[in-house]
């Protein structure tokens, strides 16, 4: 379940998985990875995902609707910050948050997407965060 913060500035969410931060930061910068959590018939066509995975390296998902932006901070297993365009909210930049925490269990994954306050209609779009994570708990917890 998303949060929305009592600024109306971003979408907090998170997720217990049960693997190691190790494998859920692959997860999320690893093109194949990418590919098959994304994608959901008549929303999002996935088609490729391309990433300079450093500080300042660029990003960008190939797909509809287009994604992109650029790696903030990188700080492999435990935190990956990035900056975040998309298609469907014209040239609206926020910042998409994913901190790793390890866990008896595995990882508790949690999402923070800032910059929304400003943009209140784009808030509205951002708000698939949960099914997003859903699908990387699926997508991880089946190949474990």
């Amino acid at each position: 379940m998303a949060k929305v913060t009592p600024d109306a500035d971003a979408i907090v969410s998170e997720i217990p998985i049960a693997v190691r931060p190790e494998h859920v930061f692959q997860a999320l910068v690893d093109p194949e990875q990418v590919l098959q959590r994304r994608g959901q018939g008549g929303v999002y066509t996935r088609m490729k995902f391309l990433a300079n995975l450093r500080t300042g390296g660029k990003w960008r998902s190939a797909s509809v609707p287009q994604l992109g932006g650029q790696w903030l901070e990188v700080d492999p297993p435990r935190l990956l910050v990035c900056m975040w365009v998309a298609s469907w909210t014209g040239k609206v930049k926020t910042t998409v948050r994913w901190e790793l925490e390890p866990t008896n269990r595995g990882t508790l994954v949690g999402i923070r997407h800032n910059g929304l306050a400003v943009h209140p209609e784009v808030a509205k779009s951002h708000r698939g965060w949960p099914r997003m994570l859903g699908r990387l708990q699926a997508l991880l917890n089946t190949a474990s």
